[in-house]
């Protein structure tokens, strides 16, 4: 059996401009200590090349432990990876840096989707849980895409926001939903999980299933090893490196298919992250409507989901 990821995620930087809270990599608490850079082309295009051969539909997401607009060449990146027309290409990023000419970009571009990290909606407990940042240019920002997004008449980039609810904004949920409900396709408000004890979700079910994200997520370090998984924030296991082997082959390897038979055995304690991690229970959803309120809600492990009926 020969498994093909519906996600990859590409991490083209580890550098950011910002120290948030949570961030296991840029954080107060910095616990990743893998060494920081960019992806060189010859990463980059030996992967997406790769990916585009596959003949199947592929999330490529263009984002890691670093801000992607701090690639250099990130646009020739993206519009490299939109010649290949199976792939739905997007990012996260945290909008201090998405001017008027990346909006334009993104937009005359056709990226698939585009989403953005806000942690509330008062600058001031903004600035506290996304140091460096500043909410008014970055709402700034996203309401530049939005304006030209409309001008243009496109429905793309999908635009999300994602807040964590940190105890700091956690009363601000309600607030951030109703604000940007109609202007965006979709919101997600995050479980906030503290570092370095960061790989668990509340309100996990007992009955504990193999994790998803062996048999449907790649992902590739800045340095072109492949990481276990997106958990996997040091690239503590890794099962490859791009330019040395055809990125399948990597990915059905001997090592990763060791804990895809561990999981497929009930042993999950064997592994020393997957048995503190609770990823596993994300693909487990409850959907349903607030009608006076006017959206649909996703509940999962991680993360709640608004979006407009």
């Amino acid at each position: 059996m020969i498994y093909l990821p519906s996600q990859v995620i590409l991490e083209v930087t580890s550098a950011c401009n910002l120290c948030c809270k949570g961030c296991a990599i840029h954080g107060p608490q910095h616990y990743v200590t893998r060494p920081m850079g960019t992806m060189e082309e010859k990463v980059w295009r030996t992967a997406i090349a790769d990916i585009g051969s596959w003949g199947r539909e592929v999330n490529l997401t263009t984002h890691g432990g670093g801000e992607p607009l701090l690639h250099p060449r990130l646009k020739e990146i993206l519009t490299f990876a939109k010649s290949f027309p199976r792939l739905e290409i997007g990012f996260l990023t945290n909008g201090m840096l998405l001017d008027q000419d990346w909006s334009e970009f993104l937009v005359s571009l056709g990226l698939d989707w585009i989403s953005f990290s806000i942690d509330g909606v008062f600058p001031e407990t903004h600035r506290i849980v996304r140091k460096r940042s500043d909410l008014n240019v970055i709402e700034d920002n996203l309401s530049t895409l939005l304006d030209i997004k409309q001008n243009a008449g496109t429905q793309k980039p999908r635009v999300m926001l994602n807040m964590v609810a940190y105890d700091e904004v956690l009363d601000q949920r309600e607030l951030f939903v109703e604000r940007w409900i109609n202007k965006v396709d979709s919101i997600m408000i995050s479980h906030y999980r503290n570092p370095p004890d960061s790989k668990r979700w509340p309100l996990i079910p007992a009955d504990r299933k193999p994790c998803f994200l062996l048999w449907s997520q790649m992902v590739i370090a800045w340095d072109g090893r492949l990481g276990l998984c997106c958990e996997d924030f040091n690239i503590d296991f890794p099962l490859g490196r791009v330019t040395e082997s055809p990125l399948l082959e990597i990915w059905n390897g001997q090592e990763i298919s060791r804990v895809r038979n561990m999981h497929e055995r009930g042993e999950f304690d064997s592994h020393s992250m997957c048995r503190v991690c609770d990823t596993w229970a994300d693909n487990i959803v409850h959907e349903s409507k607030n009608e006076a309120r006017g959206y649909r809600i996703i509940q999962k492990a991680s993360q709640t989901v608004y979006s407009a009926l």
